[in-house]
């Protein structure tokens, strides 16, 4: 298991239930040509959290933060889906939130049932 959030482009409805019924939907739908801020949300997350694809053996356990590899595959959805390791959470989540928003992305995450809107957008 792991701490999962969904990150996804506008336009997202600004009702609360609405955005997570329709995050629900698009986090199971496969998108075959990821838009360009998708590669660009891997980029910056890797450069600060190697994906573990990228690690040695031995340090998976000790540096990777991501539950799965490669993360770059991840983003093949309409709203990719990210796994954070749970010892790693309170490190990585904040940056992934802020470095998402900065790009006009949204994040949802399941866990604490919290949307996190970029600053342009209206906060939820």
């Amino acid at each position: 298991m792991s701490y999962n959030v969904a990150v996804a482009l506008k336009p997202i409805p600004s009702n609360e239930q609405d955005a997570w019924e329709w995050v629900n939907r698009m986090a199971e739908l496969d998108n075959d040509s990821p838009p360009q801020v998708f590669h660009d949300l891997i980029d910056v997350l890797t450069s600060r959290y190697p994906c573990i694809c990228n690690l040695d053996d031995e340090l998976v356990d000790v540096q990777g933060v991501w539950s799965d590899g490669p993360l770059r595959d991840n983003i093949t959805l309409v709203a990719p889906v990210l796994g954070i390791v749970y010892s790693k959470v309170d490190e990585v989540l904040p940056f992934l939130i802020e470095t998402a928003n900065s790009l006009e992305l949204t994040v949802f995450d399941w866990n604490t049932e919290k949307i996190y809107r970029p600053l342009s957008s209206t906060s939820t």
